[in-house]
């Protein structure tokens, strides 16, 4: 059961209009408002915090923000994208595995002026198979719906969320040679995920929001792409998307402007390297609601 608490965190779905207001759809190059994206993580003492990522010329990173303990040290191996709420009472939360195979939701407080109050209410065991997890939120569809996703050993499976719990959707098969995914567009119909491949391929795949769930593929790029471990996507004016590339293992980050998917034909182009290390067991999108729309 998920109860209506578990949920205040999830809809907020303004578009913050800080974001770069792009000058059109066909070139994924910045205009000279630079888009923005706070890029989240768990630390590996359980600290939840993020950092302002700014496609600016050189790229700038601002410092680490709001640090909240709502972990155990070394509890998270999977986490969705954490929405904040500007409704009362303020949370900023996100669906997170941990590794004994739990799942739930870790919350806290994001008023600065009160109590952090970190939680984490569990939702159930048996996760502990699964290699991603994804989360769409859409207010637009009218429906309250928040369209859960799980990968494991290659089957990816989806669950309705509302104050009822959680309903299964459907699933789809073929996915085993993903590596790490992240939510790109939304739309009435059908959500889309960028996703690597451990040879280094980019895809996008398009899931229908149909009990068949029949999805379309398309390689977006033939190779290179093998050595990051996280993916994170924030839209950049209407259509286009600010694209964060994370390799652990060297505690690089790349960021990259990305013009609407379409297979092969996408615009991609390398902004530059962050400044700072990037080590953090787990990676998110921290944002409040934006209605991605990059494919």
């Amino acid at each position: 059961m998920i109860y209506p608490k578990l949920l205040r965190g999830l809809p907020a779905l303004a578009l913050p209009f800080s974001l770069l207001i792009a000058s059109s759809s066909a070139t994924a190059t910045p205009t000279t408002t630079a888009c923005t994206m706070d890029l989240g993580s768990v630390t590996s003492q359980g600290v939840v915090q993020y950092r302002t990522v700014t496609a600016t010329q050189p790229v700038s990173v601002s410092a680490i923000q709001r640090q909240v303990k709502v972990l155990g040290p070394g509890e998270a191996r999977l986490s969705t994208i954490w929405n904040w709420s500007s409704n009362l009472p303020s949370l900023e939360s996100g669906i997170v595995v941990k590794n004994t195979g739990v799942i739930g939701q870790a919350s806290y407080n994001s008023n600065t002026a009160e109590p952090a109050d970190p939680t984490f209410t569990q939702i159930s065991a048996g996760w502990g198979g699964y290699s991603a997890i994804g989360l769409s939120v859409d207010d637009d569809r009218r429906t309250a719906r928040n369209q859960f996703y799980g990968l494991s050993i290659g089957t990816v499976r989806r669950w309705v969320i509302n104050s009822f719990g959680w309903t299964p959707t459907g699933q789809t098969g073929g996915f085993s040679a993903v590596k790490t995914w992240a939510l790109l567009g939304q739309s009435t119909t059908y959500d889309t995920f960028l996703a690597t491949t451990r040879g280094g391929a980019l895809y996008t795949i398009r899931l229908p929001l149909t009990r068949t769930m029949t999805p379309v593929v398309k390689q977006v790029r033939s190779g290179t792409w093998q050595a990051f471990d996280y993916l994170i996507a924030q839209r950049c004016g209407q259509v286009s998307t600010l694209l964060t590339a994370i390799d652990k293992d060297t505690g690089a980050a790349y960021l990259y402007a990305m013009s609407h998917a379409n297979g092969p034909s996408t615009v991609i182009k390398l902004l530059g390297k962050l400044p700072g290390t990037y080590t953090d067991p787990i990676y998110f999108l921290r944002t409040h609601g934006t209605y991605l729309r990059g494919e």
